[in-house]
Order: C-alpha cells, then sequence, then structure tokens
C-alpha cells in the first residue's frame, strides 16, 4: 500500500465531506436589502436604506452570552460598463448589536459611536434596520442624463468576533449573516 495512503484518516474525510456538504449560505438567516433609495434636498443626494435582519439560533445564542455582533453596511453609487461598473461613491457604515445581561439590554453603536439601548432584539434590529448614509454625495458624482445603480450590502464581520469564535463562523453556514449586493437603478 503506498504511503500516502496510509496516512489519510477517515474521520479528516468525514470532517471535510461535512462542511463541503454545508450550503454556501444562511438561507433565512442572511440580511436582506429590502430597499434603497438616493434621495435628493436641494444640491446634495444621500443614501438611505432598509436592512431586515435575521439571526440564525446559534448567532442568538452568542449574542445572549455577551458577544457583539458587528455588520457593515456597504453603500455604492455606480455607473455601469461596457466590461466593469466605476463607483462613483461609497460609503462604509458600521453597526455592533450587544447584550449587556446586567442591564437586561440590547446596545446598539451606531456609526457615530453613538449608542442606544433597548428592551428587546426585535426593537435593537429595528433600530438597525433603517440606515442612512450621514454623508452628503458630492455633486460632481452625479451628472445629468447619466445612467447611476444604488449597490447596497450588509456584511457580518466576522473578524469582531472573538478569536476562538472566528474558525467556526467561518466553516458554519448558521454564521453566514451577509445579504448580496441588491441593485437598483437611478437616471439622473
Amino acid at each position: 500500500m503506498p504511503s500516502c495512503a496510509k496516512r489519510f484518516s477517515p474521520g479528516l474525510f468525514a470532517l471535510c465531506l461535512a462542511f463541503a456538504s454545508a450550503p454556501a449560505e444562511a438561507g433565512n438567516y442572511a440580511a436582506r436589502i429590502e430597499y434603497a433609495e438616493l434621495q435628493t434636498e436641494g444640491d446634495t443626494a444621500t443614501i438611505a436604506s432598509q436592512i431586515e435582519y435575521r439571526l440564525s439560533p446559534v448567532a442568538k445564542e452568542a449574542l445572549d452570552k455577551g458577544v457583539p455582533l458587528t455588520w457593515d453596511v456597504v453603500m455604492e453609487l455606480r455607473e455601469p460598463g461596457w466590461l466593469w461598473d466605476s463607483v462613483a461613491y461609497r460609503s462604509k457604515q458600521r453597526y455592533r448589536l450587544q447584550f449587556h445581561a446586567l442591564l437586561n439590554q440590547y446596545a446598539v453603536q451606531t456609526p457615530q459611536n453613538h449608542s442606544e439601548m433597548f428592551l428587546t432584539l426585535s426593537a435593537a434590529l429595528h433600530f438597525m434596520a433603517s440606515v442612512r448614509d450621514q454623508q452628503p454625495i458630492p455633486a460632481a458624482a452625479l451628472q445629468t442624463g447619466r445612467y447611476y445603480q444604488l449597490a447596497v450590502r450588509s456584511q457580518f464581520n466576522r473578524e469582531a468576533l472573538p478569536i476562538p469564535l472566528r474558525p467556526v463562523a467561518y466553516l458554519d453556514h448558521r454564521w453566514f449573516l451577509s445579504s448580496h449586493w441588491s441593485l437598483w437603478p437611478i437616471q439622473k
């Protein structure tokens, strides 16, 4: 028998097969972008979006044990091209959700480092759902008569998890809490 065949472990094969057969998406637990729009007020424009966050039981359990969960909401204004899109404007906002057991409340830290407290998880998630870009889009980024796409994504930040939990979060589909890119056409 070849020496490489002697070193192959059936247990390792079963472990690889289990991870390979796991779905690549969280399915019902991924965040979902409900809508996004470009809001104009005078000469300025901002991006507003509504996101639905659905936590898996594993993520809820970790949250209830004090593990903070972090999402980066990325908003882009893209101009479609022949081979690839060019990004006219990009913004990233970070939201952090944490349960404080002593207070029996959920805290949401906003991109402006402001913290809000909530009695229920659903109230905290509802607060996180409404995202509005705080920076106005420069007027030079939007040219009249051009076609643009508004792209929004909510990316679950696994690197913000405690180090012992990160490998599990990368391999377990119940931790795939990010949304896909969602696109909306804009005629300027």
